[in-house]
């Protein structure tokens, strides 16, 4: 299973200034236990390609087993002896570089893999600084909304503060609010359209975004300079915390 989708990404912020901008963009979704598919005269699977993608841009960072990762993610998350189907959202290297500020790994109940069936998601969550954490959302994942305290620095314009609004009901559109001081201060999503996944496609894609990591990452410091020039407080980077795992609001889901 793989599959490639366009992107609208999108952000507002609502307080102490509002700044709002949308981008399009891409993502794939594919079965980490048949990575191995993804290879291609275009698109590699731990080789360089156009497109590519490796083992050690996610997880435990080193290569190692993806799967392994996921299940000891989950072990802390009270899900223990997980054996299902694994779909990772993400985006992929292009020529050979990536930024992921967020990425989804969908763990369904068994290895059929049916969207009714999803028994967790792994947030992936990435800032410029090389720091990753995960938020795992254990409860009825597509049906509920899920919330979790922030504890993770990922711009300098927000504390670590307040808590974060998940909403996975449509597994094509994956809303991820903020809110602290009791007012929705950031709306985001990322919504997708699949196409189909083919040489024809993937080279629409390089002629539309060659570089595509780059412009994510100047995109977001070009973001950054506005609410400097906005003058929005500027929060320097905290130590990271040894924590690695955060879990729902189970009081608060419905």
């Amino acid at each position: 299973m793989k599959k490639l989708y366009l992107a609208k990404i999108f952000h507002k912020r609502f307080y102490p200034r509002s700044n709002e901008f949308t981008y399009p963009g891409f993502f794939i979704k594919f079965d980490i236990d048949r990575a191995e598919e993804l290879s291609s005269a275009l698109f590699g699977y731990n080789k360089f390609r156009a497109f590519s993608f490796y083992d050690r841009d996610h997880g435990n960072r080193d290569g190692s087993s993806l799967r392994d990762w996921a299940v000891s993610i989950l072990k802390k998350a009270g899900i223990s002896h997980y054996q299902g189907r694994i779909i990772l959202q993400t985006f992929p290297r292009v020529f050979g570089h990536v930024f992921n500020p967020v990425s989804f790994w969908f763990c369904y109940d068994d290895a059929k893999g049916k969207e009714s069936e999803v028994k967790a998601i792994i947030c992936e969550v990435n800032n410029t600084f090389g720091e990753s954490h995960n938020y795992v959302l254990t409860n009825k994942p597509l049906e509920n909304t899920h919330y979790i305290d922030k504890e993770f620095h990922v711009s300098p314009f927000y504390d670590i503060e307040g808590f974060y609004r998940f909403d996975f009901k449509n597994q094509d559109r994956v809303a991820i609010d903020l809110y602290f001081e009791d007012k929705l201060q950031l709306c985001t999503f990322i919504h997708g359209k699949e196409v189909l996944w083919s040489s024809f496609e993937l080279l629409k894609l390089l002629g539309k975004f060659p570089f595509y990591s780059f412009i994510v990452l100047f995109l977001i410091h070009y973001q950054a300079l506005k609410l400097f020039l906005k003058k929005i407080q500027f929060y320097s980077k905290p130590e990271k915390s040894n924590k690695e795992v955060s879990y729902e609001h189970a009081s608060k889901s419905s």
